[in-house]
């Protein structure tokens, strides 16, 4: 297991609505990561350097350069649509989501990515209540995805989503993840748990990474006090990271350390970003130096060697 961020660490600041994704993978490594979790989010909400036709020179120039500074892709972000059901404004915004999602997967596969990361929805109305209503939705939404990135190697990693009061929303349990995920019967089709969602769920953490078990294949590492989702850095909030890190070697969890935790640099002015940064990945490292103390000697060589393309045939 390793310390990694995405690469949404430099997106957005006080200063201006986007950093270019070259110079955000550059910013990472300056401040220790040589894993990275690559976010396609932002080409669906904001105007990107991957919204142009030359996109894939672009990814491809991200590509290069993180060769030469030794950095992997070992997660990626697909965009998503808010809220409960896929809703667009027109035909011309759902096929723009699609191209996004197309060119997410693509770029993915581009980078080496073994696991991209998607959204649940939850089907609403008089099903609001039956999980095999939304594991049907989300199959049926998802299908054109999944096949695209499976057939370029890349697979899928359904996230937990985060529950308010005013309306439940599947997969915020953990049980109900390993119900969607289990409905693929494809060890290429996996979870990732994001413990800021799932402190709105669970006062102990390390209970839902006990029901994944082996389904999950990511992570989306932030904290908050259990009230607001706040992608904050860990100990910045009330979860238990020495129970959650525990049961992530209890279950031998393959992949890695990863942030999600613009919260924290989105408010800053972009000249105090890179001191952030640098703190974040010392957090990192002590929480993973923790891990491997919590565990036994030949458990640690284990989780130090996570596989590449796990996510891949062959």
């Amino acid at each position: 297991m390793n310390p990694a961020t995405s690469t949404n660490l430099f997106g957005k600041c006080r200063d201006r609505a986007n950093t270019p994704y070259l110079e955000s993978v550059m910013r990472c490594s300056n401040a220790g990561f040589r894993v990275l979790d690559f976010s396609f989010v932002e080409p669906f909400f904001i105007e990107t350097e991957l919204n142009g036709d030359d996109w894939e020179a672009k990814i491809a120039e991200v590509a290069d350069a993180a060769a030469r500074l030794g950095i992997r892709f070992t997660q990626s972000h697909l965009p998503y649509n808010p809220g409960y059901l896929p809703t667009w404004r027109d035909e011309e915004h759902r096929q723009f989501y699609r191209e996004c999602c197309r060119r997410a997967i693509l770029g993915s596969a581009m980078l080496e990515v073994p696991w991209a990361v998607a959204h649940p929805f939850t089907a609403c109305g008089r099903e609001e209540y039956d999980d095999d209503a939304s594991v049907e939705c989300n199959r049926e939404f998802y299908s054109e995805f999944i096949d695209l990135a499976l057939k370029n190697g890349v697979g899928i990693a359904f996230e937990n989503m985060i529950e308010y009061p005013q309306r439940r929303k599947f997969s915020a349990r953990a049980e109900e993840l390993a119900m969607l995920v289990d409905s693929f019967q494809d060890p290429r089709i996996g979870a990732c748990w994001d413990f800021g969602h799932g402190h709105r769920m669970y006062r102990d953490l390390s209970r839902p990474v006990r029901i994944l078990q082996s389904r999950l294949k990511a992570l989306h590492v932030n904290d908050n006090t259990g009230i607001s989702d706040l992608h904050h850095l860990p100990f910045w909030g009330t979860v238990n990271w020495e129970e959650a890190l525990a049961a992530l070697g209890e279950i031998g969890y393959q992949g890695d350390f990863t942030y999600e935790v613009y919260g924290i640099t989105k408010l800053m002015p972009d000249v105090l970003r890179d001191h952030a940064a640098k703190m974040a990945y010392h957090i990192a490292d002590y929480c993973l130096q923790k891990y491997q103390l919590s565990q036994p000697a030949v458990s640690i060589e284990v989780c130090k060697k996570a596989p590449e393309n796990v996510g891949r045939q062959g």
